[in-house]
């Protein structure tokens, strides 16, 4: 069985220059034919620019468990577990944990949120995040031991939607690799260098899922899909703005409205298609009629309010999304300048974060 959200296999096709606004029918991260490079974006260009999604306000009730969980810090960061010989391999053991620093007031209430306000859910999760970052220490992974997930270009971070959130792009068809266990690395890393970058006002990230070439024979298996999804729903709860289809085949909605049903409805509400061409849909008025979801684009620029398609715009400036997703930004994935940009944030990152560890403890002493 494969998996809904698979990244496929490379093809070799000749690059032809699309249209404003239109895709192009090859990939330029597989395409042997040279373009301008261009650097991908790490910063947004304006602190001002663009309205962040505001996390959903606690509870009263979940205000309560909010106060629990800060007075168990102590407990929840006893005992930690050690980096085992086999994980030191891929991650940069002078990295300080500062676990302290991870579990800030935002860290909680997002737990609290996903755990729908139950206190030992809530800190059973928290413990199980702690322990995996201890662990592992995914903050702490080298670039050099995740490039090989990345040569094809096939998931990175790279630039920022209209509400400021990270835009994590996933080409479907550039998978070069079959190591689930190394692919989960990557996403994890992706994952944190999105973090790391985001506004102190925003929180989570926004998928940008090519699925032009998507099929059943190309996708990651159903195990490696099963690791993506639990260790963004452990370690990263609440961290998911959206995830943006973009011109899904017909058996792709069709096979995605039958599994829907079974969907939590607040991760469902979070996955949208969008076909490129389609002019710009308008949103009901609010005693317009709606239609049921439907597993083709809407035939009238007017979108249901319980249509899982919607306009690119919605979350999207055009000449601020990659050409080879729909976009006008002239960025097609080049390796060697995407990592120089990787391997230097990293060493940045580093500096700052030893930094830091230094002034905090010459603070206590």
């Amino acid at each position: 069985m494969r998996s809904l959200f698979g990244f496929g296999k490379p093809e070799d096709s000749t690059l032809t220059a699309p249209a404003a606004g239109e895709k192009s029918p090859s990939d330029s991260a597989v395409s042997q034919v040279d373009v301008p490079a261009v650097a991908p974006i790490f910063e947004i260009a304006d602190a001002t620019t663009g309205s962040a999604q505001v996390a959903t306000p606690l509870s009263d009730e979940e205000k309560l468990v909010f106060d629990r969980i800060k007075a168990d810090i102590p407990e929840l960061i006893k005992n930690l577990p050690v980096v085992e010989p086999e994980t030191q391999k891929y991650v940069d053991m002078e990295m300080p944990l500062d676990i302290e620093g991870w579990l800030s007031d935002e860290c909680i209430a997002r737990y609290v949120r996903a755990r729908k306000g139950v206190y030992e859910d809530t800190k059973r999760a928290l413990r199980k995040t702690i322990e995996w970052r201890a662990a592992t220490r995914p903050h702490a992974l080298r670039p050099d031991a995740v490039e090989i997930e990345n040569r094809t270009g096939k998931m990175y971070f790279n630039g920022f939607d209209k509400m400021a959130r990270p835009i994590i792009y996933m080409y479907n068809h550039r998978q070069n690799t079959k190591d689930a266990d190394s692919q989960i690395r990557w996403v994890v890393y992706t994952m944190e260098i999105g973090i790391r970058h985001m506004r102190p006002d925003v929180e989570k990230v926004i998928l940008a899922v090519d699925a032009t070439h998507w099929s059943f024979s190309n996708s990651v298996s159903i195990g490696t899909a099963r690791k993506f999804l639990d260790t963004l729903a452990n370690h990263y709860p609440e961290r998911l703005g959206h995830a943006i289809i973009f011109s899904p085949p017909k058996f792709f909605v069709a096979f995605y409205s039958l599994l829907s049903p079974f969907v939590d409805p607040a991760t469902r509400a979070k996955v949208a298609f969008v076909k490129p061409d389609a002019p710009a849909l308008e949103e009901p008025a609010a005693n317009a009629e709606t239609e049921a979801d439907t597993p083709a684009p809407p035939a009238v620029p007017v979108a249901a309010s319980n249509s899982p398609w919607i306009a690119l715009e919605r979350h999207f400036e055009r000449d601020l999304l990659e050409v080879d997703c729909y976009g006008r930004w002239q960025f097609q994935y080049n390796h060697t300048l995407y990592w120089e940009a990787v391997e230097a944030e990293f060493v940045q990152y580093k500096a700052d974060m030893l930094q830091r560890t230094a002034i905090a403890s010459a603070s206590s002493s």
